[in-house]
């Protein structure tokens, strides 16, 4: 836990660089545990909120709407990495919320992708809904696309380079979302025909194919840019995050095209 790095606090919110592989809260409904590993139990322990609870012992003790997710405003998956903001009271929760629901809040990823993504910027529309999720997939969500949804959402994407791997075209594009459904960005991407690479579920054979050569563990998508104003103090917030060293390491196996 103590690769989680704090780029800015005040008063009223703390904004962190998440490392991949830590979950931002317990997934895993208490009811469900005897039936998990003790691996995915440690898992379970090791969260972005368990770690607050830690800085501010008495933070649990707050009115929070879900006791299980103390500070979440927003939430990135377990394998991205990147920024993230907690709120330190309820009060800044619920303004911080309504930020983002009323897209106040710029998220900025950068996601490297299977083909040559055309046109170079774009707008994919394209409703999401919920799956299925087995107990062998406890901490995992599958989405589809259905006639039957009633959840929009909208992702704008730009174009940053394009590579190429043993004659395999790659994209590395910046995704925007507008609205906040789980697995957003990873679901438009395969919609769009570009799945990220290394995604463990949206993938086709030629993206697994890719992760597997590069030697790449978890998707290509990081938290990278992030924009807003405190509603507390009115203050402007503008923070980039570094690319990781895992994913600096992919880019360095590719040719630029």
């Amino acid at each position: 836990m103590n690769k989680i790095k704090v780029l800015y606090e005040d008063e009223d919110i703390i904004i962190v660089d998440k490392p991949a592989g830590i979950l931002v809260h317990p997934t895993c409904p208490p009811s469900l545990r005897s039936g998990v590993s003790r691996r995915a139990k440690a898992k379970e322990k090791e969260t972005l909120t368990s770690w607050l609870l830690m800085k501010y012992p008495g933070i649990d003790k707050l009115q929070w709407p879900d006791k299980t997710r103390p500070g979440v405003v927003h939430r990135l998956d377990k394998d991205t990495s990147g920024l993230i903001v907690l709120a330190k009271t309820p009060e800044i929760l619920k303004k911080l919320q309504d930020e983002f629901r009323n897209r106040k809040i710029k998220k900025i990823y950068l996601a490297l992708v299977l083909g040559k993504v055309e046109p170079p910027e774009g707008k994919i529309e394209a409703p999401i809904t919920r799956g299925k999720a087995g107990l062998q997939k406890i901490q995992e969500f599958s989405y589809s696309f259905s006639k039957g949804t009633i959840r929009p959402a909208v992702t704008l994407y730009k174009t940053i380079k394009y590579y190429k791997f043993d004659n395999q075209i790659m994209t590395l594009v910046e995704a925007m979302p507008q609205t906040g459904r789980m697995h957003q960005i990873r679901v438009h991407l395969k919609y769009l025909g570009h799945p990220i690479i290394g995604d463990p579920l949206y993938n086709i054979k030629a993206s697994r194919k890719l992760s597997k050569e590069l030697g790449l563990s978890r998707q290509f998508l990081h938290a990278e840019k992030l924009e807003f104003k405190n509603p507390a103090i009115r203050k402007k917030i503008v923070l980039e995050s570094e690319l990781p060293e895992d994913l600096k390491l992919i880019l360095s196996k590719l040719e630029e095209v």
